[in-house]
């Protein structure tokens, strides 16, 4: 009678671990087949001397940067203290230059 009962619960237990997990290896071939077709999720900021480019998500420009301060807010500070130093820079060079 014990070899009944524990047969029982191995079948209940495989069952449980079925509902759980769900894909095999053939699902996962399949994603990764399919993964190819989706466009990779890139994000990057370049910084030139004339300003920057961000992407992040299929956004560029500040909304980029709205999505990197969520990721890495460090980085954008950064940028965001890179454009405050870089305009106060245009605005003296034009000031000395075209005096009043």
């Amino acid at each position: 009678m014990a070899a009944f009962w524990t047969l029982r619960r191995l079948l209940a237990y495989l069952k449980m671990q079925r509902r759980f997990e769900p894909y095999d290896f053939t699902d996962v071939a399949v994603e990764q087949m399919g993964g190819a077709d989706c466009a990779p999720n890139v994000t990057y900021v370049e910084i030139s001397v004339f300003g920057f480019r961000a992407q992040a998500q299929g956004k560029t420009g500040f909304a980029a940067l709205r999505v990197i301060r969520e990721e890495c807010p460090a980085l954008a500070h950064g940028v965001y203290t890179y454009l405050a130093v870089l305009g106060i820079l245009g605005a003296l060079i034009i000031g000395r230059t075209f005096p009043l």
